[in-house]
């Protein structure tokens, strides 16, 4: 987000291979391999794939383990960072990799290289052309919509089928079902997969700033207006928008989204310049988008403008024989991340959980299983009582949780549990508080908050 703000157009890949396999057709100025949370031997030799004269390559390496970004150095990487570097230390060391190696192509005999415009001032670039007739059918990745049930298998259908057409998909489901990785997955299997998706979360900014957010302004704009914003849908010009929570669109915004859709163009806010639209747009709601048509919360006109092709996420009680490949994927995925021995889950376990409810979805149960994960401590096999509902606590892991303390209330345990839980991530991630909420799916807010109520009026200087 930093550097689309800059003007600069980012090209994401969810792992390794799939960057390997489409790196080749792009000319980028810079390959930025995020290696957080990976073991460093395996992030080692998955920025090997990357280490080519091609364009310079920075590594977001994990603080833990500098010693591994010394060796990826010696291999080829031209620098890297951590989490911890500012914005703006960050923006001026992938501008400074960038003309070391513009300025060694130059040496080499290529004058063009030295004279493209770098990364640390605003670029504007034509829109990358796609080919409107794919060599291969429209594929999902394997392993980015997990499911062996039949309305899965349907889902993903409806996929491949819309995946290399402009239609806008419209994809609703309770809060929790994985609509982000179905809009991932209508991405990745189309046309624009090579191109960006940029991502828009309707209900996390102010409405007063969304206009600004989907289409920019030129410099005067306003008051602090200093110089051109590009929006999110110019960014993503040539690939995706992904427009997630748009049941909670501002009244007034609405028009104006009508009319990008309808005519494919918009202006920049204070500008008088047509600026063609050519994104694939997806839509994502939690929403009866057709109750707030009836109540009077939702244009009808849009609605129709958006509900052309119609993708329906059930709820994971729903899809029950899926449960147990969510647990065998979460748990590997955070026994990896903690660097723990594999676990498995006891069979009475696993079909206490396929009978539960989850009205959180699938992301309650993610959260379950990494509950459990730390429940378990050394115990390598996972039983009932690591995965306590939290609608109905038990005597049994109220014991374990307090450390002997019986005699404590539950508002208490579960303070002391969440207290433990924080001060954990706050550490692994050197007090930087926005990743240690991003790590506990909640808002940087949200967490300050939780922190400051657990620890007290002292706690509130640290966490400002």
């Amino acid at each position: 987000m930093l550097l689309a703000t800059r003007g600069c157009r980012i090209d994401e890949f969810v792992t390794p291979e799939e960057a390997a396999g489409r790196l080749h057709h792009l000319e980028t100025d810079v390959d930025l391999v995020d290696a957080e949370g990976l073991q460093a031997a395996s992030w080692e030799r998955a920025c090997g794939e990357f280490l080519t004269e091609r364009a310079p390559v920075v590594v977001i390496a994990p603080e833990q383990d500098p010693a591994s970004a010394a060796r990826l150095i010696d291999q080829g990487a031209a620098d890297f960072i951590t989490r911890a570097c500012s914005n703006g230390d960050m923006v001026v060391r992938i501008g400074i990799a960038i003309r070391r190696h513009r300025v060694a192509f130059t040496r080499k005999g290529d004058p063009d290289n030295g004279a493209r415009g770098l990364i640390v001032n605003p670029i504007e670039r034509k829109p990358p052309t796609r080919s409107l007739t794919p060599a291969t059918p429209a594929t999902v990745p394997a392993g980015m919509v997990l499911g062996q049930s039949d309305v899965i298998r349907d889902i993903l259908d409806r996929v491949h089928l819309v995946a290399d057409k402009q239609t806008t998909v419209l994809i609703s489901g309770e809060t929790g079902t994985g609509k982000e990785r179905i809009a991932r997955a209508l991405h990745a299997a189309g046309n624009w997969s090579a191109q960006v998706m940029v991502s828009v979360n309707c209900a996390g900014i102010p409405s007063n700033l969304l206009e600004d957010e989907f289409f920019g302004h030129v410099k005067g704009a306003f008051t602090d207006a200093h110089q051109n914003r590009v929006g999110r849908f110019e960014q993503a010009r040539g690939g995706s928008i992904f427009l997630y929570e748009i049941g909670d669109l501002p009244l007034d915004l609405q028009p104006k989204l009508l009319r990008v859709l309808q005519e494919r163009e918009l202006h920049r806010i204070g500008g008088l310049e047509t600026v063609g639209v050519d994104a694939r747009v997806i839509v994502a709601t939690n929403a009866d988008l057709w109750t707030n048509v009836q109540d009077g919360h939702f244009r009808e006109d849009l609605f129709y403008r958006l509900n052309v092709f119609p993708i329906h996420l059930p709820a994971l009680r729903e899809r029950r024989e899926d449960i147990p490949l969510f647990l065998n994927h979460f748990l590997q995925q955070f026994c990896r991340r903690e660097e723990l021995h594999p676990k498995t889950i006891q069979a009475g376990a696993e079909a206490d959980l396929m009978a539960r409810a989850w009205p959180g979805s699938i992301r309650e149960l993610e959260n379950a299983v990494e509950m459990a994960v730390i429940l378990s401590g050394d115990r390598e096999v996972l039983d009932t009582r690591d995965f306590p509902d939290p609608r109905r606590p038990r005597p049994a892991n109220a014991v374990r949780l307090a450390s002997s303390h019986t005699d404590r209330d539950y508002k208490t345990i579960v303070g002391q549990f969440e207290r433990g839980l924080i001060t954990r991530k706050l550490e692994q991630t050197n007090g930087n508080k926005t990743l240690a909420a991003e790590r506990l799916r909640l808002n940087r807010t949200t967490l300050i908050e939780k922190w400051k109520k657990l620890q007290g009026p002292q706690a509130y200087a640290a966490c400002r």
